[in-house]
């Protein structure tokens, strides 16, 4: 009985130890990672802004949707995704999270994170703006990175034209006008899984984080290429190039 018991024990011992790796990677409900997903920059939308707020957005469901940890990066100049599921389906259309997508990358820690099935989420449609809604079950099992083993973590968001663009490298692949698209941060935490309790993504400044995952906006928009106005005044400067030569 003793030498069962003790088969048992280790058996248990193994199974845990070659656990898949788990982590929580909802965007709200939680008290230690909350973060921010903005438009790109109006002025400047060629240019990634990252970094917590110290500032309130939104209205979301863990207080009232301050960054977490709160930061020090004031720069954005954008709005926070979604909100609400009207308006236009246009690249430009902040508002809707319908038409926003955000996804889990991940990756042993040293590696570069990759694509994690299944974790893929909106932007909320009914307030919360900048938060993206994952539903259901938010705990996901990361492949190749065992329980307690550290893995490297990173958010995706992209334009998905209403369904039509469905992951980031299409979004990248169309190009910042048609498909505004950006990458977070990367943070790295031991996994959880078998007896250890799944963390929630790693938040900058958490015990057990390296790096971390931080509010971030998206890059492309209408401001990446010339406006119809500057092509216009290019054509019209060219025509009169033009005829001056043949004047000549």
């Amino acid at each position: 009985m003793k030498k069962t018991l003790a088969v048992l024990t280790l058996l248990a011992g193994a199974v845990s130890g070659y656990s898949q790796g788990q982590v929580g990677w909802a965007d709200y409900l939680n008290s230690d990672f909350q973060i921010t997903i903005w438009s790109p920059q109006k002025a400047t939308p060629g240019t990634q802004i990252t970094g917590n707020s110290p500032g309130t957005f939104g209205t979301g469901l863990t207080t009232t949707g301050a960054d977490i940890p709160a930061g020090t990066q004031t720069g954005y100049t954008g709005t926070p995704l979604g909100g609400s599921a009207t308006g236009a389906t246009s690249p430009s259309d902040y508002a809707n999270g319908n038409l926003w997508s955000v996804q889990l990358y991940a990756a042993a820690s040293g590696s570069t994170p990759v694509p994690v099935a299944g974790a893929v989420a909106n932007m909320f449609t009914s307030g919360n703006a900048g938060l993206y809604n994952v539903t259901g079950n938010p705990v996901v099992t990361i492949p190749n990175v065992a329980s307690g083993s550290a893995a490297s973590l990173q958010l995706a968001a992209w334009y998905n034209g209403g369904g039509t663009i469905s992951s980031y490298s299409a979004a990248v692949a169309a190009g910042g006008a048609a498909a505004p698209s950006g990458l977070s941060t990367i943070g790295t935490e031991n996994l959880g899984g078998g007896v250890n309790t799944p963390p929630d993504l790693p938040g900058p400044g958490n015990s057990g984080v390296t790096g971390g995952i931080t509010s971030f906006s998206l890059v492309g928009g209408t401001g990446t290429v010339p406006e119809p106005s500057t092509i216009a005044l290019g054509i019209m400067g060219a025509s009169a190039f033009l005829m001056r030569l043949r004047r000549k």
